[in-house]
């Protein structure tokens, strides 16, 4: 049985420690205010959690490189760059053409009005009786139908006596915008279901004239294995003078069909670039087939042949585990997918 004496003592004890720094009433209240506004400011916030992920992130490296990576998605999404982008197509229409007068000219207009679907055409007199300039501005960024059907509308003024000649220029904006947006616009994708080389081809040329590159090289042929090849070459000479911006980059096609993005076959991606300096030329491939990557240098390539470039190139691709056709003609390089 406890000791009575010894259970006071004990009560007596609690009672000394309970009385110590015990906080006045009025300091409970604001401690308690104090919390309520905290909460309600930031219900998720919570310096324990904080401290943990920090403390996590000095003595985890695996969890300091996650951090960082979400971080740079985050700046990705929220940082602005300073792009171009097509918004429109604007149409020059200049027709020319005995006893063409103000009616006339009036008829045309409301014609490629029609033929257009544009919602005004203005009518430029450069002298008194022509030639008439009609201008037309659309809200498409695809060139190639706008082209088409001027074309199509100037052979009909041809065939009625007219001279007509058409320029199609495409409108473009500055934009600012999340890096991620750029990079999706970047991103073009084209599906293949229901059509044909010709018409693949055409629209691989015309999207991509769309993002700024007019003069990509583009061929669709069908194999006879029931497959396609798809070729696109874009040459581009910069000056490194430090004032020369650099070119823009090129934009990615994919190609999907019902509504998946094809995948497999033999694919090769070639960049070719000429380092030029004021007593030699190097010759740097970067070649990219199916998951492996080489990237090959020939020095003085100005001074070499042909068949001596071809074997550098050819040798350095087969150690990186690449089989490809490799000619050189005039020292311009040609690389294929040898399957």
């Amino acid at each position: 049985m406890n000791d009575p004496n010894s259970m006071d003592r004990d009560l007596e004890a609690l009672r000394n420690l309970s009385a110590r720094d015990v906080p006045e009433l009025e300091d409970t209240i604001q401690a308690i205010r104090r919390r309520r506004l905290d909460t309600a400011r930031a219900p998720w916030y919570s310096r324990r959690n904080v401290m943990a992920l920090i403390h996590s992130v000095r003595t985890r490296p695996a969890v300091a490189a996650a951090f960082a990576g979400a971080l740079a998605v985050l700046v990705a999404m929220v940082v602005p760059v300073s792009y171009e982008r097509v918004v429109g197509q604007d149409v020059a229409l200049t027709v020319a053409g005995t006893g063409l007068g103000n009616a006339e000219i009036g008829d045309v207009a409301r014609g490629l009005k029609r033929a257009l679907s544009a919602s005004s055409v203005t009518v430029e007199a450069t002298s008194n009786g022509g030639p008439y300039v009609l201008h037309a501005s659309l809200p498409r960024r695809s060139g190639g139908d706008v082209r088409r059907t001027t074309d199509v509308f100037a052979s009909e003024l041809a065939s009625r006596g007219y001279a007509a000649s058409v320029q199609v220029t495409p409108r473009r904006e500055k934009v600012r915008s999340p890096a991620v947006a750029y990079a999706f616009d970047q991103i073009i994708n084209i599906s293949v279901d229901g059509k044909s080389a010709a018409a693949l081809e055409a629209e691989i040329r015309d999207r991509l004239a769309q993002a700024g590159v007019h003069d990509a090289q583009v061929s669709v042929t069908d194999r006879p294995d029931g497959g396609r090849e798809v070729k696109m070459t874009v040459e581009r000479q910069a000056v490194n003078d430090g004032t020369t911006p650099p070119p823009e980059p090129m934009p990615q096609i994919v190609l999907s069909k019902d509504g998946a993005p094809l995948t497999g076959g033999e694919g090769i991606a070639v960049k070719i670039k000429k380092l030029k300096t004021n007593t030699s030329t190097t010759l740097i491939v970067e070649v990219e087939s199916n998951g492996k990557k080489a990237n090959v240098e020939v020095p003085n390539a100005d001074t070499q042949s042909d068949a001596a470039i071809a074997a550098q190139i050819d040798s350095q691709l087969r150690a990186a585990g690449i089989d490809a056709r490799v000619t050189v003609t005039g020292g311009k390089v040609s690389i294929e997918s040898s399957h």
